[in-house]
């Protein structure tokens, strides 16, 4: 009986005496790592969510919904990770995919302009949708160097929107300050610091609400933080953030002209057509948009404009030229062989353009018919020796002197206009709506012209979106020392078929007329045509004289409406053919942001970028 018991107790050492005072422990360590991932789980989608709701909310306060008051919160929801001990995996991974949905469904108008612009608007959102996760790694790293969160969330946003200017050739739409546009007292601040300023402003708020956000509230989300609270900040920072805000309104107040202060200066006549880019590129009905434009352009004759302006490549055919010092065989050279092959013989008629240069001469004939200088969208064909280049043109020609000269784009529309590296692959051609050999030369030049009394700088398609372009170009002065008076844009809406594309490029432009302190009036294709003052402003024209079409007859009927909204609808008007016709509102007033530039925005950069240094512990 003694060995039998002694045989069923287990003794010290024995391995299943082991294993059997093992096995809880182990059970625990299984149960807490199930309990750690789905601790994890919960935290990564916590993060889904901030970074969704955050990126539903900057698109809600842009059009088409504009609930500017959004912008004031929008990125909270992101902020408040900067006071979490750590992110779970796959974080950075779910904030880009929250930012690219977001701008996936801002910028669906894109889609519009051609099917193949699917793929340009797939790679645009997935590069902007980038910033969300880099705004939240330099956020962390600010946090570390003891800058407070209300603080960095501002520097932070400010200084990638300014590197967004820049880099890939700049995308500067949708920046946080654009939301604010109607609050003109507030936007003022634009021509000390940019659009800049409005942004940090906006994003002070956010960085402050942030911070402010109870700790039971994230604990809620299941989120990492810090075992021992952070130190409340009190409401010091919100009282900064109030003292700033009522110094840039106080400041806005005092800077902003009354409407009816501003001197008169010439009248223009925008000519507004609405022709759809398949027409715009169908030889059949060339005639038709060239018909209609210049209807519209000889019925403005009544209204007796200082200037007449064509939207961006409106007039039908292109301006060839060629210096004296090349050969009709060199132009030859550079035609493709199937299109000398067309001509066979009468290849001769191809280099006859170049010499006698038509174009410019009817643009001549038909200055001196309106009896008014004319701004016209027109695409420039210039022979080299070497190569032929092709630009998007503003012909400038007056009733007086004839055809003076153009303004060749400068800055071009990527994967519109050019294709980067598209020699070392060939494929990034699908992205655009052309073929594999599609392209347009780059101007190099700034121009001014003038008529009369006044002098205008030409500027074409988006070029009015690109801050420290529009800055260079307030810049100029001409022999006598004088600044421009005016700010033209050409443009070619029509692609994006009337959607909130129209609506935020002129809000975007309407920043560029605070910044530089000069009015800007633009002839868009398909709308929307304007005149904005130097308050940012967007003004009811003069006169907005409708078309009816098709045309009939030799009498074209015009009807005129009031107002740029539809009043039945609340949105500007769009999508007609018509003149909206003005007097421009010239801005005596100077501004120090052309005359010193993105300092500010830059220093925002410069102190993200530090951010990155490493950091001696303690």
């Amino acid at each position: 009986m003694g060995d039998e018991s002694s045989a069923a107790t287990p003794r010290a050492g024995d391995p299943q005496n082991s294993n059997a005072a093992l096995r809880p422990e182990v059970q625990r360590i299984i149960q807490s790592g199930r309990q750690k991932e789905v601790r994890a789980a919960g935290s990564l989608f916590s993060i889904f969510l901030l970074g969704l709701l955050s990126g539903g909310c900057l698109w809600a306060c842009f059009t088409p919904l504009e609930f500017s008051f959004l912008a004031w919160i929008a990125i909270v929801p992101l902020a408040v990770t900067a006071r979490l001990n750590s992110l779970p995996r796959f974080s950075w991974m779910m904030l880009w995919l929250t930012g690219f949905v977001s701008y996936l469904i801002t910028l669906q108008w894109m889609r519009l302009g051609h099917p193949a612009m699917f793929l340009a608007l797939v790679a645009l959102a997935a590069y902007v949708g980038l910033y969300f996760p880099f705004f939240i790694f330099f956020l962390r790293r600010s946090v570390r160097w003891k800058i407070p969160v209300w603080l960095a969330v501002p520097l932070i946003w400010t200084g990638l929107e300014y590197a967004r200017a820049w880099l890939l050739t700049g995308f500067s739409w949708y920046y946080l300050g654009h939301s604010q546009y109607r609050w003109t007292t507030l936007i003022q601040i634009s021509d000390l610091v940019g659009s800049y300023g409005v942004t940090f402003l906006v994003a002070l708020y956010n960085g402050v609400i942030a911070e402010l956000i109870p700790r039971v509230w994230l604990q809620r989300l299941k989120l990492d933080l810090p075992a021992q609270p952070e130190k409340p900040p009190g409401y010091r920072p919100l009282a900064i953030a109030t003292a700033l805000l009522c110094a840039t309104l106080g400041y806005g107040y005092f800077r902003q002209m009354p409407a009816d202060s501003f001197p008169a200066g010439p009248s223009v006549a925008l000519i507004q057509g609405n022709f759809t880019p398949e027409l715009k590129h169908d030889r059949d009905l060339i005639l038709t948009r060239f018909r209609v434009h210049n209807t519209l352009m000889q019925s403005s004759i009544e209204l007796q404009p200082d200037f007449v302006v064509w939207p961006e490549t409106m007039f039908p055919w292109p301006m060839q030229s060629a210096a004296d010092d090349v050969t009709d065989e060199q132009i030859l050279n550079q035609i493709p062989r199937e299109v000398l092959k067309d001509y066979g013989d009468e290849a001769h008629l191809l280099t006859e353009p170049f010499r006698t240069q038509e174009v410019q001469k009817s643009l001549a004939s038909h200055a001196q018919g309106v009896g008014a200088a004319l701004v016209i969208g027109v695409e420039s064909i210039v022979a080299e020796k070497d190569k032929t280049r092709i630009f998007n043109s503003a012909a400038f020609v007056r009733p007086d002197l004839g055809y003076l000269g153009r303004y060749d784009k400068i800055h071009r529309v990527i994967f519109g206009e050019y294709i980067p590296l598209r020699d070392m692959f060939p494929w990034l051609h699908q992205l655009t709506p052309f073929g594999a050999g599609f392209g347009i030369d780059a101007g190099n030049e700034i121009r001014s012209f003038e008529y009369g009394e006044y002098s205008i700088i030409p500027m074409i398609c988006f070029e009015d979106t690109v801050p420290q372009l529009v800055r260079q170009m307030a810049a100029q002065r001409d022999s006598s020392g004088q600044s421009c008076d005016v700010l033209v844009n050409l443009t070619n809406d029509a692609w994006f078929r009337g959607s909130s594309e129209l609506d935020q490029h002129l809000i975007t432009s309407a920043f560029r007329c605070v910044e530089t302190r000069m009015p800007l009036v633009r002839a868009v294709n398909g709308g929307i045509s304007a005149f904005i003052d130097g308050n940012g402003e967007i003004r009811d024209p003069a006169k907005i004289l409708v078309l009816k079409e098709p045309l009939e007859g030799l009498a074209p009927e015009l009807t005129e409406v009031s107002g740029l909204r539809d009043p039945s609808t609340g949105e500007w008007r769009r999508q007609f053919s018509g003149i909206v016709f003005g007097q421009v509102p010239l801005d005596p007033r100077e501004s120090l942001y052309v005359r010193w530039g993105d300092w500010f925005a830059a220093l925002c950069l410069i102190v993200t970028l530090f951010s990155v240094l490493p950091r001696k512990a303690g």
